[in-house]
């Protein structure tokens, strides 16, 4: 915790902001002993845990006036309290309110008690994949819970998939508020770009080195030796024949799809054409180093998918599992890549290693909800139109466990993904600089 027993960015420690936020949490407390009294034990627990989020900075520096900004408290509070009480909102309402608004707080303390330094513009992304990700992992909990206890808390797939939607969109226009507000207030009460020194463990925007392990010794090529290690050991040569046959495998099935005149077949295996070129236009076009093993990473999950169109999903169960893994392991690597290269080349922030492997999980599952979102519209509009679609969903189950599954490829990504995406990493962060120093 930085600043030692001073109040840290982002926690105003003023006497009148201090009361407005003490009031809070006592509703918040009330409402949520209401709700105990009710037996509605799922709702006080979450009372609970929002009252536990508010007061961590009166509990880290004792005081009692160190309290995040009242704005955010009553964000916290007033759609828990309103539900509690039974006035005005209704349960699953209040919930997606109450969400976005704990992953404001936490975003102002994640900023304010760790080395995280977070911008506005990104803080605003967190709360939005945070709630994306929270409607996706509570849903599977509730579908845990009905398969282990034999309970009713889902009542079908077509009520999870609206009640997901409602809180994606919900979540994107709590970020266009908080994205006004950021903008209104200074910035410094929320603890973000506050611009003080924070420990740094890569490259820095200003070009000076960061002190380096024994491990991290770069060669002439720019790896380290853990990077190197990790690569897979593949000619040029070897790796187009590879890629050329998959294509060509691609194209067979195609042909099929345009003989049986399948959509579905046609459209995947055209896309996951066009998809394996990706590699060499990002290597060509932006100078990303695009090794054997990225190539695969990229072309073989786009592959397989194409091929499971064309009939192996219905045939092999395990195929959906195999897919949404893999192509999870892509999206999570995109993050990761992504988010490492604005943490180099931004001043203005910090993403520590366990932040960015946290955050990652968060990420891949709010995207596993968008791609769960896009196959129920797809699915939908083929139903009403009558045509065929290219996206399915195939029952509640079938859509829990691909959110399980795409937590897995995450997990492989925050736990190895470094090996091979450092370098990706820091040829984006050195395109960023270059690009603003062209303007």
């Amino acid at each position: 915790m930085s600043g030692g027993r001073e109040i840290a960015d982002g926690i105003v420690a003023r006497r009148r902001n201090a009361v407005a936020s003490w009031i809070l949490v006592a509703c918040l407390t009330v409402a949520a002993g209401v709700s105990a009294s009710d037996g509605d034990l799922l709702w006080a627990g979450l009372g609970l845990a929002a009252v536990a989020v508010t007061v961590v900075p009166a509990v880290a520096y004792r005081r009692w006036t160190a309290t995040l900004p009242w704005e955010v408290s009553l964000f916290v509070a007033l759609p828990y309290a309103l539900q509690s009480l039974d006035l005005l909102l209704p349960r699953s309402v209040a919930t997606y309110l109450v969400v976005p608004a704990l992953a404001l707080a936490v975003a102002v303390e994640f900023d304010a008690f760790t080395a995280v330094e977070m911008s506005p513009g990104f803080a605003v992304v967190f709360v939005v994949t945070a709630t994306m990700a929270a409607a996706g992992a509570w849903a599977v909990v509730r579908w845990v819970a009905d398969l282990a206890f034999g309970t009713r808390n889902l009542r079908g797939l077509y009520h999870v998939m609206w009640s997901m939607a409602a809180a994606t969109g919900v979540g994107v226009v709590a970020g266009v508020a908080f994205a006004a507000y950021f903008r209104r207030v200074d910035r410094e009460r929320l603890g973000f770009s506050t611009g003080h020194p924070r420990e740094r463990s890569a490259v820095g925007a200003s070009g000076t080195a960061r002190p380096r392990s024994s491990g991290d010794a770069r060669s002439e090529s720019g790896e380290t030796a853990t990077e190197s290690a990790g690569r897979l050991r593949l000619s040029d040569r070897r790796q187009r024949q590879v890629v050329r046959g998959l294509q060509l495998a691609l194209v067979v099935v195609l042909a099929v799809g345009l003989v049986r005149r399948s959509v579905g077949v046609v459209v995947n295996a055209a896309v996951a054409l066009a998809v394996m070129e990706l590699p060499g236009l990002l290597e060509r076009d932006y100078g990303l180093p695009i090794d054997a093993g990225l190539t695969l990473w990229i072309v073989v999950p786009v592959f397989l998918h194409a091929l499971g169109s064309f009939g192996l999903y219905e045939a092999i169960g395990l195929w959906d599992n195999l897919t949404h893994t893999l192509s999870s392991s892509l999206v999570a690597a995109a993050g990761y890549a992504t988010v490492r290269a604005f943490d180099v080349h931004d001043a203005d922030v910090y993403f520590p290693r366990k932040f960015v492997a946290a955050f990652i999980l968060v990420f891949t599952m709010a995207f596993g909800v968008l791609w769960e979102l896009l196959e129920f519209g797809i699915d939908g509009f083929a139903s009403q139109t009558g045509v065929e679609s290219i996206l399915a969903q195939h029952g509640l189950a079938n859509t829990m466990t691909d959110l399980v599954f795409d937590c897995f490829g995450a997990v492989v990504v925050a736990v190895w993904g470094g090996a091979y995406l450092a370098g990706v990493s820091r040829s984006l962060a050195d395109r960023l600089a270059a690009d603003g120093e062209s303007e």
